[in-house]
């Protein structure tokens, strides 16, 4: 539920792209406005009438959106994935495949400040291209050091402020990457682990790879799955209501095309959603974990 602030930040939540959305705007409006995490297949939040609305690295299907813009003061949409371009392009605001959501709103509330280094790490990150320098190992030091992406809350917030000013100078990013050098081993060990421990599953008429894992483990884990066994690999996570659901693809298929049908979305090649607890499964196992342990 939201509060009684005039303006309202719906950015996706549990995404570090989302919370740098979200801290972008927090750099504009400060505590003027509401930060309010939001996920596919959740009810919108309440009490949205009268206010100037964001969406940030999210918005939700044609008709919720059209019902929220009926009742608010204004709609923006800031966002990049491809399987929300029809409606993210309906309303005011950017859509820009080539940049993450924190970057795209960095840019749009701070039209003459550079986006900050923190925020382009994000990015890198975000669309999967880790072409910055120490990318890996100064987002692990990053995301390990952030107590959590489900909330906005003032600790992660004064963390990031910390995080935006070492990452301008040199001799802090190489002290940032050494420190990260050894959570990225960590996670290297956790992301062979789930890779080694997946079993394959019979999904929307693909024969493909099923593992769990959490975070940011989930994008490696799943491109290494989905190019052991092509085209597609579902990771799995367990959350306060079911279980998230995160697709990703080699690229021969679109991804979000299958999570759409579950009340998701996201890219071709990485998208997810929610299956609440007591729901069909929509997978078959083919084979158990034992038979398919690759070491």
């Amino acid at each position: 539920m939201s509060g009684h602030k005039a303006i309202a930040i719906l950015y996706h939540g549990g995404c570090p792209d989302g919370f740098g959305g979200a801290y972008a705007a927090y750099k504009k409006f400060g505590d003027a406005a509401d930060y309010i995490p939001v996920k596919h297949g959740k009810s919108a939040p309440e009490n949205l009438d009268g206010k100037d609305l964001y969406f940030i690295d999210f918005c939700y299907p044609q008709e919720i959106m059209d019902a929220l813009a009926a009742v608010a003061k204004s709609v923006t949409v800031l966002d990049h994935h491809e399987g929300v371009h029809a409606v993210a392009t309906a309303f005011p605001g950017v859509f820009d495949t080539n940049h993450s959501g924190a970057s795209i709103a960095w840019s749009y509330f701070h039209p003459d400040v550079p986006v900050p280094m923190l925020l382009n790490y994000v990015e890198d990150g975000d669309l999967y291209r880790f072409v910055l320098p120490d990318a890996r190992k100064i987002l692990a030091y990053i995301y390990t050091l952030t107590d959590s992406f489900a909330s906005f809350d003032v600790q992660n917030v004064e963390k990031w402020n910390t995080f935006v000013a070492e990452l301008e100078k040199p001799s802090e990013r190489k002290r940032m990457a050494d420190i990260g050098a050894l959570f990225a081993q960590y996670h290297e060990h956790v992301v062979v682990h789930g890779v080694n421990h997946a079993e394959t599953v019979h999904f929307e008429g693909y024969e493909c790879y099923l593992t769990g894992s959490t975070g940011e483990f989930v994008s490696d884990i799943g491109n290494r799955l989905a190019r052991l066994k092509p085209p597609i690999a579902i990771i799995l996570s367990s959350g306060a209501e079911g279980l998230r659901v995160s697709l990703r693809s080699d690229g021969s298929v679109d991804v979000a095309t299958l999570a759409r049908k579950y009340g998701g979305n996201g890219h071709p090649a990485a998208a997810g959603f929610e299956l609440p607890f007591g729901s069909p499964i929509p997978w078959e196992i083919v084979a158990p974990k034992h038979e398919n342990s690759r070491h």
